[in-house]
């Protein structure tokens, strides 16, 4: 125990000295932290906004209007006085929407006329702006015309709890489980945050063992752990892991504390398990790549990119479903993938522990792998033709 104290002690030391770690362990994930946070707080987009043309300019287009201005997620921000100046305004984007109310809609609707048309255009620019805004307005046009068709149907005598019926004759609830409120708080944050954790868990990893064999000194470490290459890679990543841990619980306190991200699952020991998984994951593709390339620069430019591309193929931002197969395929090789599926069945779904034990095996078979590289990494400590090497 000895030696591997000193080694433990030694590393601490190192990290001490090294302005390069204290940033990348400590200030930058947290400020990232920080700032990911502020900016999803809200979790939903809201007040959009969207101009009117108005050709009617009766109360009944009025309160259309009014019913648009009052979704979450619009804002009437302008009357225009042409269709023409309500598409420039989302040319130049100034506004996400454009509501058309034609000329005689109340004439027409009152008169039983029919025929009436409302049209909205919507930018497609921005996927998440144009899919809420077209899910509201849609809301709005068909409370509108039930309330309409049942007005209409009072002014002949039919009650209006029969109209209602008359005009809405299949009723539609709609339940929306594990995130009712469609918070992208509460499944794109977690992405991001635990995305900040696993590139410094794998940038760090790399540096912390590559600058060995940059500055030299890969012989004086194993040689302070009595010369076995395991003793002298767990004491050097001990101090690491304590340091993510904590990284971890910061950002989980964050989530489930400060913003209130709700927890369905039947045990948060699986959800903390898989928290430890994914760093030991990822710390042990930092060792491989050291171990397999024998250098730090190369190896962190592989670790940087490797993480980076791991929230892009877990299915988060793009389901799998939508993906090819090979990429289905090639989303299996990062673990981030799996601990995104444990996260999304322990958290929000509230599945059993036992449904996320596949994805706890899974990242520990890149541990394993990890540990059939280690006697090669000892050997490239110990052959100085390694040492110093861009």
């Amino acid at each position: 125990m000895g030696l591997f104290w000193n080694s433990i002690k030694r590393e601490i030391g190192r990290f001490g000295q090294s302005r390069i770690l204290l940033l990348s362990v400590v200030v930058i994930p947290v400020v990232l932290t920080v700032l990911y946070v502020l900016m999803l707080r809200q979790g939903t987009v809201r007040d959009l906004p969207v101009v009117v043309y108005d050709g009617d300019r009766t109360e009944l287009s009025r309160q259309l209007v009014r019913m648009v201005d009052a979704t979450p997620t619009a804002q009437v921000v302008r009357h225009v006085e042409s269709i023409g100046q309500g598409r420039q305004a989302i040319v130049r984007g100034r506004a996400d929407a454009l509501i058309v109310i034609p000329p005689g809609l109340q004439a027409d609707l009152l008169g039983g006329h029919g025929g009436a048309q409302v049209a909205a255009e919507i930018s497609g620019a921005r996927i998440l702006n144009s899919g809420l805004l077209k899910r509201d307005i849609t809301t709005v046009f068909q409370a509108f015309n039930i309330g309409i068709e049942t007005q209409l149907l009072g002014a002949k005598g039919i009650p209006a709890r029969t109209g209602y019926a008359m005009a809405y004759p299949v009723a539609f609830e709609k339940h929306i489980l594990f995130n009712p409120y469609g918070s992208y708080a509460y499944y794109l944050l977690p992405g991001l945050l635990f995305l900040v954790l696993v590139i410094t868990v794998s940038v760090a990893t790399v540096y912390a063992v590559g600058s060995e064999l940059k500055e030299g000194t890969a012989g004086e470490w194993v040689a302070a752990a009595g010369g076995s290459i395991t003793r002298a890679l767990t004491a050097k990543l001990a101090p690491y892991m304590l340091l993510f841990v904590l990284l971890a619980l910061f950002m989980n306190t964050l989530l489930y504390r400060f913003l209130g991200l709700p927890f369905h699952g039947q045990a948060a020991a699986v959800l903390v398990a898989g928290n430890l998984f994914v760093i030991l994951a990822y710390m042990a593709i930092g060792v491989m790549l050291v171990a397999a390339t024998a250098n730090m620069r190369l190896s962190m430019s592989i670790a940087g990119g490797l993480a980076t591309a791991s929230l892009s193929l877990c299915g988060l931002t793009f389901p799998a479903v939508g993906m090819y197969t090979a990429i289905v395929a090639l989303s299996k090789l990062f673990p981030f993938t799996y601990f995104i599926d444990l996260f999304i069945e322990q958290s929000l779904r509230g599945a059993p522990p036992a449904r996320s034990l596949c994805d706890l095996a899974a990242m520990g078979l890149f541990v394993l792998a990890a540990a059939l590289l280690v006697p090669r990494l000892g050997r490239v400590a110990a052959d100085s033709k390694y040492y110093g090497r861009d």
